[in-house]
């Protein structure tokens, strides 16, 4: 296998494992939970703009994408 081939692999395994994670995501605290771990990787996008790319991408609904939005939206409005 290619390591290009095992990059597309490994992106598509994070973002598989971030759309079970914001799927399961119940509560705002556990969005910023979610959110302040992904941040500790410097490689990581932030999640506004990785959730943004995902619902481009059609890899969400457009139902989960807009719940997510506006919590992470609302959430830097207020700081």
């Amino acid at each position: 296998m290619t390591s290009t081939a095992q990059r597309t692999i490994q992106t598509t395994t994070g973002e598989d494992m971030l759309i079970d994670a914001l799927r399961g995501i119940k509560t705002k605290p556990e969005l910023m939970l979610l959110q302040e771990r992904l941040t500790s990787n410097p490689a990581n996008p932030p999640l506004f703009n990785w959730v943004c790319n995902l619902l481009i991408e059609r890899r969400i609904s457009r139902g989960l994408a807009a719940r997510v939005l506006s919590q992470l939206h609302s959430d830097e409005s207020a700081n």
